[in-house]
């Protein structure tokens, strides 16, 4: 358990140890390890966002900074790595004949050799060991005036479950096809905000943030297969010719957005229910 005046705490230091784990492994190119780890830094970098308020900010800004450069090194090759596999499903169903797709397959594999090229060398740098140490110097996160009770705690999560909720209704507002995509990328980073926010907080919330976790992460999940087509058409869209299996591709990718963005509306539904985050309203009482 948690220290009573270190709330979040054992969340932090698992989630530093993870980066550290997890930085080795993709050094030694292990199989989902840039995927793990860029999911850990979104992690960090979350909670420092999410409870900044409530943080000393000298020591968690620069972290923040950080953890920013090191977001995007891993970004570049993990969108690569999403591409990869989606073409590699597509290739094993019709054949591996030459076409069109052996392009994409040429510029996916650019833009994992060039990000591997950039990230590399930074994982066994000193600035990425200065982070991971300035990650484990504080032993937890720095509140600004002691670890907090549980009333401020749960006013975090419930700002970041009504900014999930405002973006929701901002989608569904949306004039235009393109305009509501745009937008549902935004209920997916709000989703994963809300979610890493709600896991740290199992140790103080139990159960109560566990289902709010679920919640969130059965949007983002559904939202993530529509992000990654969006990227994959987008990909397709930039190759300068397209021939009939391209342009046949193309089709398959539009067909497997529009059905996820079908199947959003359905997921939201379930997760917001009073029963997932009626609790974030109480201003008395203990959460059960």
């Amino acid at each position: 358990m948690t220290h009573p005046h270190e709330p979040v705490g054992e969340w932090w230091r698992d989630q530093v140890a993870a980066l550290h784990r997890w930085g080795r492994l993709v050094l030694r190119d292990e199989d989902d390890s840039v995927h793990q780890m860029r999911v850990t830094v979104r992690r960090l970098r979350s909670a420092l966002v999410t409870y900044r308020p409530l943080l000393d900010s000298e020591r968690t800004e620069p972290l923040r900074s950080e953890l920013k450069w090191l977001a995007a090194l891993l970004g570049d090759v993990r969108d690569a790595e999403v591409l990869r596999k989606r073409l590699r499903r597509w290739a094993a169903e019709h054949g591996p004949g030459p076409s069109g797709i052996d392009a994409l397959r040429a510029a996916i594999a650019e833009q994992h050799a060039v990000g591997r090229a950039r990230l590399l060398p930074e994982l066994d740098g000193e600035r990425y060991r200065a982070l991971i140490a300035g990650l484990a110097a504080t032993d937890g996160l720095p509140w600004s005036a002691g670890g907090p009770d549980k009333k401020p705690l749960r006013k975090r999560l419930r700002r970041d479950w009504r900014r999930l909720a405002a973006a929701v209704d901002k989608a569904d507002r949306a004039t235009s096809a393109g305009r509501r995509r745009e937008q549902l990328h935004e209920v997916r980073k709000k989703a994963k905000r809300t979610r890493y926010t709600a896991e740290s907080l199992r140790e103080v919330f139990g159960k109560d943030a566990e289902r709010c976790a679920d919640a969130a992460r059965s949007i983002q999940s559904a939202l993530g297969d529509l992000n990654d087509s969006v990227v994959m058409i987008r990909a397709i869209e930039e190759l300068p010719e397209h021939d009939d299996a391209l342009r046949e591709f193309l089709e398959a990718e539009e067909a497997a957005a529009d059905a996820a963005e079908e199947r959003f509306a359905s997921v939201w539904k379930k997760a917001n229910r009073p029963k997932v985050h009626g609790w974030l309203s109480q201003t008395t009482g203990k959460s059960k």
